[in-house]
């Protein structure tokens, strides 16, 4: 999705650089409340934008760095992710935003961007969105990109709900 732009943000592809601006996110408990990471962990950081490189190099989905137009200043990372699911690869919306950027739309305005870029592109017959079920925040994002509830399921050994929007 290097390159897309909507009107007020930016994707581009993740780098080793960007752990600097991300370490806002691993050094925000309430940011990281539901990720499997350390309060603080610069590793961390660095393996997270490292597993988004390497799915890239594997398969070309990922997170990319989302960068806000009109102050070119990062906000979060958005993207389109395979996902093993219940045994069956989905594509994933997949939103993690900088604490400051919260509260702004991004995650909802990069969310619908990466949902019709999957449309445009054919990428899949629908797209879905794993959400701890006490995230409420990132559920009402998934809302607001027409995504509906549609099970819960088990990833990487952690319960989660699955969000699904279908191409029609």
């Amino acid at each position: 999705m290097h390159g897309i732009a909507t009107e007020r943000l930016l994707f581009r592809t993740t780098t080793m650089d960007d752990h600097s601006w991300w370490m806002e996110y691993i050094n925000n408990a309430e940011a990281i409340r539901f990720m499997p990471f350390t309060l603080g962990s610069a590793d961390d950081s660095r393996a997270f934008i490292q597993r988004s490189l390497d799915r890239l190099a594997k398969d070309g989905s990922g997170l990319n760095a989302i960068i806000e137009r009109s102050i070119c200043n990062s906000v979060g990372m958005v993207g389109l992710l395979t996902q093993e699911v219940d045994g069956v690869d989905e594509l994933e919306i997949g939103y993690h935003l900088l604490p400051s950027a919260w509260g702004r739309g991004y995650a909802t305005e990069a969310a619908i961007a990466c949902k019709e870029f999957a449309r445009a592109h054919g990428l899949a017959p629908s797209v879905i969105s794993l959400i701890d079920h006490g995230n409420h925040a990132s559920q009402a994002v998934a809302k607001r990109n027409g995504m509906v509830y549609e099970k819960d399921t088990v990833h990487r050994g952690v319960p989660a709900m699955v969000w699904r929007y279908i191409f029609r």
